[in-house]
């Protein structure tokens, strides 16, 4: 008897059926229903999440200094809204539990997106390997902060009836949001910009996919990035927000596989993307200084692009 040899598929399962990634690529947002394996990372992270923000602010600012501006730690916008944001675990006693939630769910989350992304490429007819490069050291939360990428989980407590975000885009391949309330956004427009007939859709408190203009950028416009802002919540509301950015660790992209027979520095290619746009979670003295020196830059109107990440 002659047996027969089977070889592994050269790509996961889709997990997207093809009316869901035409949906992405065309609006820039997909509403999806968790993965029972999401949902208890989530809850896990939500438990620890609240027992955080309650804490004093010197607590807060303690267990998880500001760094690198927004990017990194605990970060307050006056009467906006308040949020912490990990690019690496925290190994302290004070903030080691809620670390550990958040790896957990930074690992679940980055696999969700990864294998959306699979979707994608099938769907573009790109091979799936292109991501390797893009996603070293992104698919779990790194150890330290010396091997830290630009991705990013990020947790927001919004302040009763004021929190908010303005309209804008996401700077890297794909974002996961999810609200414990009502308050985010998408813009339902099917256009490539902007149109008097679009309508802002509320989400509510379904997960939610979103395209960054990494990945528009990369699909040579194919897949849109989707616009979205945050509006006030009379009660307030929690989110957590996954960012699954680019990685430099391979600064020399081969376009090839995309359809350019070119090759690009990508961290030129990053610096560019968020030299262009203002950061929306700053305190709103920042944000006006840097929609000024954006306007000044000539890079006002239909150029300026607010697409940092949520």
């Amino acid at each position: 008897m002659v047996s027969e040899i089977f070889h592994a598929p050269a790509n996961p399962p889709p997990l997207l059926n093809a009316e869901q990634v035409l949906h992405l690529a065309q609006t820039g947002y997909l509403p999806l229903s968790p993965p029972p394996a999401l949902e208890i990372c989530l809850q896990d992270l939500l438990k620890f999440d609240r027992e955080f923000f309650i804490q004093s602010t010197f607590c807060k600012e303690s267990q998880f200094p500001t760094a690198e501006g927004t990017e990194l730690g605990y970060y307050h916008v006056e009467n906006e809204k308040e949020y912490l944001t990990f690019r690496h675990q925290y190994h302290s006693e004070a903030a080691g539990k809620l670390s550990h939630a958040a790896s957990k769910f930074w690992s679940t989350a980055a696999s969700l997106l990864h294998r959306i992304l699979s979707d994608v490429s099938s769907a573009l007819d790109i091979p799936f390997s292109v991501w390797d490069p893009l996603l070293d050291g992104c698919l779990s939360m790194p150890v330290s902060k010396t091997e830290t990428t630009p991705t990013l989980l990020r947790l927001f407590d919004y302040h009763p009836g004021a929190g908010a975000a303005e309209k804008h885009t996401d700077t890297g391949l794909l974002t996961l949001c999810i609200g414990t309330a009502p308050g985010l956004q998408v813009w339902t427009s099917s256009n490539s910009a902007i149109q008097p007939e679009g309508t802002w859709k509320d989400v509510g408190t379904q997960p939610t996919v979103l395209v960054g203009k990494t990945l528009q950028w990369l699909s040579a416009g194919r897949v849109r990035a989707g616009l979205h802002r945050v509006v006030p919540n009379a009660q307030g509301r929690q989110s957590v927000v996954f960012a699954l950015r680019p990685s430099l660790r391979h600064p020399k992209l081969d376009l090839e596989p995309f359809g350019e027979p070119s090759v690009v520095d990508l961290v030129d290619v990053w610096k560019e993307t968020r030299g262009s746009v203002f950061n929306v979670n700053a305190q709103t003295k920042i944000r006006e200084e840097q929609k000024r020196q954006l306007q000044g830059n000539g890079r006002s109107g239909s150029k300026t692009r607010s697409i940092w990440s949520m």
